[in-house]
């Protein structure tokens, strides 16, 4: 019995000893700490801890999981109702618009938390961070993505885990080393960070960034805040380094010259060859498309960079966008040779069905693939049916044009069947006249 309880002491021992801390402060007076137990790390989920820290001069802090506020797994720390603890909501990243309190997320709020001294302090433990809706996180990962987020102003004071919450003032996005938080028990290493049992490893913020967000619920507990020394874990390395506001940036010109190359140029183009007849209507058409090509040509190469740093290429959108630009990047050669055939035999050939077929089915397809766009960007219902209308619009309008076009055709060739009957009538009396 005794040596039971001495082995028990020594584990308990042991564990505080050797629970590591990860620590970044993208602030002086804003910290966030992750702690990830032995048994996470082996199997790359499970539970893991982490810490919000701030003055309550801040109105809310945030702290979330991934690259871009679309998408990411965010928790907001803000004072509770009685201004003594702190409630931390879990929220899920949609893009352009507030963060909406995630009820799938499952935390507690620690031993540890609350407000002292003005600090406000949350100590949290996370369940099912490995995974959530809209991205996942592997633990046993060397490295991995956060946002984090801050908004000062005067305390919300509330116990609500939906209260709304304004546009943060800074956010950024960073690289946690995983290595230096690993290690320790499955247990609140915070309470213990506070006497200096474990081994606490400072890291310091790259720019970029999220907006806010969080989860959970009401605390009580003194502040408490680790202490220690350690080098530095967070690696400032090309996207990473870049800026939360120059990402969605670049997010919003790729939407913006995928948009003009398929909403407005390219369907304008083939709409005009059909229902169009003036001089030069051809290469008025070839312009157009050329203009569309190279807008859908900086809309790709800013799309793949994204989605290369973002881990995307295996969704549909950036692989249809990939498919899209191999089809049209044919489409000069195709519709080269068809011209030139067309006017050698003055009618369609193989390679005529070819260049209307592949741009028939790029415009549609690039209106649909829009869609799929704004869905992996978490985009609002607003923009999705801002955007389902136009696209709707400019495909019937396209649809219209090639009926139209298609009948014209037919009126023409029947007119010109019609004109070489009577030609060949007329040779042929002229012919019975002369043999007269």
């Amino acid at each position: 019995m005794k040596h039971a309880i001495l082995a028990t002491a020594a584990l308990s021992i042991g564990s505080r000893v050797y629970a590591a801390i990860s620590k970044t402060c993208p602030e002086a007076d804003v910290c966030y700490l992750l702690s990830i137990p032995n048994s996470t790390a082996s199997s790359g989920a499970g539970d893991i801890y982490f810490q919000l820290s701030a003055p309550t001069s801040y109105q809310w802090i945030a702290l979330g999981q991934g690259s871009l506020m679309a998408g990411s797994n965010i928790f907001v720390m803000y004072t509770s109702a009685n201004g003594n603890n702190v409630t931390v909501s879990p929220r899920l990243g949609l893009g352009y618009r507030q963060p909406l309190h995630d009820t799938a997320a499952h935390i507690t709020v620690l031993e540890g938390s609350g407000v002292s001294g003005g600090v406000m302090t949350a100590n949290v433990r996370c369940s099912n961070c490995d995974s959530w809706s809209g991205g996942s996180m592997n633990f046993a990962g060397t490295s991995s993505h956060w946002i984090h987020a801050y908004k000062e102003g005067a305390a919300l004071d509330s116990d609500d885990l939906a209260h709304n919450i304004q546009q943060h003032d800074q956010s950024d996005s960073f690289i946690w080393d995983l290595s230096q938080a690993r290690g320790g028990a499955d247990a609140n290493p915070f309470v213990s960070s506070a006497s200096g049992a474990v081994c606490l490893a400072s890291s310091t913020t790259a720019s970029g960034g999220p907006s806010s967000s969080s989860s959970g619920g009401g605390a009580t507990g003194s502040s408490s805040t680790a202490n220690a020394t350690g080098s530095s874990s967070t690696a400032n390395v090309d996207f990473y380094s870049l800026s939360y506001s120059k990402k969605q940036r670049m997010l919003n010109a790729h939407a913006v010259f995928a948009c003009i190359a398929f909403v407005a140029l390219m369907p304008m183009g083939a709409i005009l060859i059909r229902v169009a007849s003036f001089k030069k209507l051809v290469r008025l058409h070839v312009a157009i498309q050329a203009l569309a090509l190279v807008s859908y040509m900086v809309a790709v190469g800013l799309g793949l960079y994204l989605a290369i740093n973002l881990d995307l290429l295996d969704q549909a959108h950036p692989f249809i966008g990939l498919v899209l630009f191999a089809l049209l990047l044919m489409q000069p050669i195709v519709g080269l040779v068809h011209h030139r055939f067309y006017k050698k035999h003055t009618g369609r050939t193989l390679w005529s069905y070819a260049h209307l077929s592949v741009g028939r089915l790029s415009i549609f397809l690039g209106l649909i693939n829009g869609g799929l766009g704004l869905q992996l960007a978490f985009a609002g219902p607003r923009a999705k049916m801002i955007y389902g209308i136009v696209a709707g619009v400019v495909g019937v309008c396209y649809l219209v044009a090639i009926a139209f076009g298609e009948a014209k055709r037919g009126r023409t060739e029947s007119r010109q069947g019609q004109d070489e009957k009577e030609r060949n009538g007329r040779d042929s009396e002229g012919v019975s006249s002369g043999r007269a």
